[in-house]
């Protein structure tokens, strides 16, 4: 069998890949995603024709001699995205890592570079071209096949003699030359002939042949009109043969030993794991040769050996499980099944991996109090989802100790981009074959995931913040907080009756019945019987969502009720009726759940209930946050709420001087900033203005816009935009610090908080508007919300800490937005709000002082 030279068009498929995948960036901003998917794409056609010989050619500009016969060659085609220009030097780069050829030359497309390839090429080496271009379908032959890619880049055509012949009505290869002459081409912008299609081109070459005996014939050529074409435009179609055939004497050297492909270089490691591009050094390995690991030829992960396991049953089982535990002396890989419900959690299996034997605990165990006194000693262990661990150890009346490591945590603050943390997703994402256990997977992920910290310098916020962090949220969550059922059902009977008389209202203001809660039926009346203007069309009819609405605010007295009705109802489902299912049978408390690795930004999320979205300034949520109080055994609730902290971040990280006077000289910094703005004297600073100001203060940590900064006060846009301009004239501190971290972004692809939490950007070089600009905002305001988050996280461990040494009865509830609330005796008020006010605003030292407000109340609206 005749050895194989594989020749693939770079810039061509590069573009396909671009286009037909999802964007790919990694950690430090560069754009992967073409590179990625020509990487899997070699790794195919690598495996399934096994070349001796390989080169890619590239277009290096558009210049070429084409260019000078014919100024317009090309000429309609866009700018190429940034996104995508940038990733054709790092497939070169790629390439050659892998010890693949790569070529472009001046003057020359990638056409005439593999063109000449085709024809020179030794004759006993069969040549294989990879092509999105039609063009090169000329160069086919008997001993050159042509893979066209015809959508994306895994839908692949195989072009012989036969099947060109089969797909162009019995023309040779070369003749595709003379359709073009005739036809033209769109994609490169090659004239031909106007008016002459596909068909007639194809009919006139099936019967003259050639361009030139077209022209030489148009007599014979049937249809006046097609005859006037052709004698009109005799030159043009010979120049869009000449731009169309493929140049196959470019200065390149044919010499096919010096494409001869080699097994990959371990340098290729570096550069594939810096591109994130997972498995693919062993995979190219399998395929070129050189060192690999545990992979099939297209990536799929192979199971390793399993260790031994050991079903832990017998008293013989149990006495070697403990001595080896006690023996450890590297920390031990402990993966936990949680089943049942608090109070009464416990574990249904345990896995175990101690001197590479893995050792299982399930309902036919009958060691378990070993097992937990074992979780309740010094001994070290690695887990995943350390707080649900702690919870049910909690249930039995043991605290663990020495979690060294919790691969879902370590994952998030290297990337809290991703969805899920569960170990599968690890697996798959960090490690380069499927572990056969979980506490091996377990084992294996934790020097990945400490390397990337430790690259990123991230082990003191993982170590110092997210560790300690989860026991305190799991004794959060196991105590739960007490619901007044009574003012439960009462507030839900009254929101019922509200929602009754808006309903009613709507239909009076309508002049018509209907159901307020079918968009169907609300779209008909809005729009077609009050001819109100239609603002958005779905396929399904008119659209009738918040910003339709909000946008007819004023319009219609209808509007408004209909505005009032949904944030009602949407109380009453998520927190009235939502709230009754959720009250522990067993303990009469509501246990929600915090949520320690979803969030991008490094907060706190809580679910069932989720605390976060009770409104804070409406009546409404200070009705629903009555419904919260002390359990038995319990005298109050306290709150301790830090006061403006992510302004004081932002006076701080901005070194804006003003900022820092007005918190410095404990003035309201609201009211400061109007006297700023407004050029008045802080005495003469009215209630409208600190509105106005305050609005502008939280707008600017938000990146707001004029025209988001005007609909949120209702003034019009170039007042709004008077407003920011005032702003920044004199808060120069702010405005530089703006600019500084949106270029840093853009540098680094990255934002980071004070304590190294990093958030990735990947739009932030979008070519798209919008994705840009929500990237910038999105730079601007995570170091400042981040930095809030890392602070309420550390004043949670230090708070937890100081209440434990003091070894009072009073608790951590609840953790919502920059709030803390705790469930307190009387006899430890003072002392409660001593401790807690003190580790809150020390838990970390900045240039302006941390303030905390302390509040005590019968129910947790009271300590507001």
């Amino acid at each position: 069998m005749a050895d194989k030279f594989l020749v693939i068009d770079g810039s061509s498929l590069i573009h396909r890949a671009f286009f037909a995948l999802p964007p790919l960036m990694n950690k430090n901003g560069v754009h992967t995603g073409a590179v990625y998917g020509l990487c899997n794409m070699l790794l195919k056609l690598l495996g399934d024709l096994q070349p001796r010989y390989m080169a890619v050619a590239f277009d290096k500009s558009r210049k070429t001699f084409r260019t000078e016969l014919y100024a317009d060659y090309k000429g309609q085609r866009k700018p190429t995205p940034s996104e995508l220009s940038e990733q054709f030097p790092l497939a070169m780069q790629v390439l050659g890592a892998l010890g693949i050829h790569t070529l472009e030359l001046d003057n020359y497309e990638a056409d005439d570079i593999i063109g000449t390839f085709a024809v020179h090429a030794p004759e006993n080496v069969e040549v294989v071209i990879v092509t999105g271009d039609r063009d090169e379908l000329q160069l086919v032959d008997k001993r050159t096949k042509v893979y066209y890619t015809k959508r994306g880049i895994s839908d692949i055509q195989i072009f012989d003699e036969a099947e060109f012949a089969a797909n162009y009505e019995g023309l040779v290869p070369k003749q595709l030359i003379e359709l073009k002459g005739l036809m033209g081409d769109t994609s490169d912008n090659i004239p031909g002939v106007p008016g002459v299609g596909p068909k007639t081109a194809l009919k006139l070459i099936k019967e003259y042949g050639t361009v030139a005996n077209v022209l030489e014939n148009i007599d014979k050529v049937s249809g006046k009109s097609l005859k006037a074409k052709l004698a009109e435009h005799k030159e043009s179609a010979l120049l869009s043969q000449k731009l169309a055939t493929i140049y196959t004497d470019a200065p390149v050297d044919c010499n096919v030993e010096l494409y001869e492909l080699a097994p990959i270089q371990e340098e290729a490691r570096t550069l594939l794991q810096d591109l994130e591009f997972r498995n693919m050094y062993d995979r190219f390995a399998a395929v070129l040769g050189g060192e690999q690991h545990s992979f099939d030829l297209f990536g799929e992960t192979v199971e390793q050996e399993a260790a031994p396991e050991i079903h832990v049953t017998e008293a013989g089982q149990v006495e070697k499980l403990f001595a080896a535990l006690n023996a450890a002396k590297a920390p031990v890989p402990v993966v936990a099944t949680v089943a049942g419900t608090l109070p009464e959690l416990y574990f249904s299996k345990v896995e175990l991996l101690v001197d590479e034997t893995v050792y299982i605990l399930d309902n036919f165990s009958n060691c378990w109090e070993q097992f937990y006194t074992w979780m309740a000693s010094d001994a070290t262990k690695q887990t995943v989802d350390s707080k649900e661990v702690f919870k049910v150890c909690l249930c039995h009346g043991c605290e663990p100790k020495g979690i060294v490591d919790d691969v879902a945590l370590a994952a998030y603050v290297a990337d809290p981009g991703h969805s899920s943390y569960a170990l599968a997703d690890l697996q798959k994402r960090h490690l380069p074959s499927s572990a056969a256990h979980a506490s091996e997977a377990v084992a294996q992920l934790v020097p990945v995931l400490r390397e990337q910290l430790n690259a990123r310098e991230q082990v003191k916020l993982y170590e110092e913040l997210e560790l300690p962090l989860a026991p305190v949220l799991a004794r959060m969550e196991y105590a739960g907080i007490t619901p007044d059922m009574e003012l439960l059902q009462q507030l839900n009977e009254d929101m019922t009756f509200r929602i009754s008389k808006l309903e009613a209202l709507a239909e009076e203001q309508a002049g018509e019945s209907f159901n307020l809660k079918s968009p169907k039926q609300l779209g008909v009346v809005l729009f077609e019987h009050l001819q109100l203007p239609v603002v958005k069309k779905t396929k399904t009819g008119y659209s009738t969502d918040a910003k339709v609405l909000e946008a007819l605010q004023g319009k219609h007295p209808l509007i408004d009720t209909i505005l009032e009705h949904r944030k009602l109802a949407k109380l009453q489902s998520t927190y009235l009726d939502g709230l009754k299912p959720l009250v522990n049978v067993k303990t009469g408390r509501i246990h929600t759940h915090f949520q320690q690795t979803v969030t991008v930004t490094g907060r706190l999320s809580s679910t069932d209930p989720n605390l976060q979205n009770i409104p804070t300034r409406t009546e409404e949520g200070k009705q629903i946050r009555r419904i919260f109080v002390p359990g038995p055994g319990y005298d109050c609730l306290m709150s301790c709420d830090y006061s403006q902290v992510e302004l004081r971040i932002l006076a701080c990280i901005a070194q804006d001087e003003l900022l820092l006077e007005s918190f410095r000289h404990g003035q309201d910094v609201h009211a400061r900033t109007a006297a700023e703005v407004f050029g008045v004297p802080l005495d003469e600073v009215t209630g409208q203005m600190r509105s106005r100001a305050k609005a502008v203060n939280f707008g600017i940590v938000y990146g707001i816009s004029d025209f988001g900064l005007a609909n949120q006060l209702q003034v019009s846009r170039k007042e709004a935009a008077g407003y920011i301009e005032s702003y920044f004239a004199r808060y120069t501190g702010v405005k530089k610090y703006m600019e500084d971290i949106v270029a840093k972004a853009r540098e680094q692809g990255y934002v980071s908080t004070l304590m190294g939490r990093r958030r990735y950007l990947p739009d932030i070089r979008h070519s798209n508007f919008n994705l840009r600009s929500f990237a910038e905002r999105t730079a601007i305001n995570t170091p400042i919300q981040g930095t809030a988050a890392d602070i309420m996280k550390k004043a949670m461990i230090d708070v937890n800490a100081a209440l434990q040494a003091a070894k009072v009865k009073s608790r951590i509830l609840l953790q919502v937005h920059d709030e803390l609330v705790l469930e307190v005796v009387n006899e430890e008020k003072e002392l409660v709000a001593q401790l807690v006010e003190k580790a809150m605003e020390s838990a970390v030292t900045m240039e302006i002082p941390l303030l905390a407000d302390v509040n005590f109340g019968s129910n947790w609206a009271e300590t507001k």
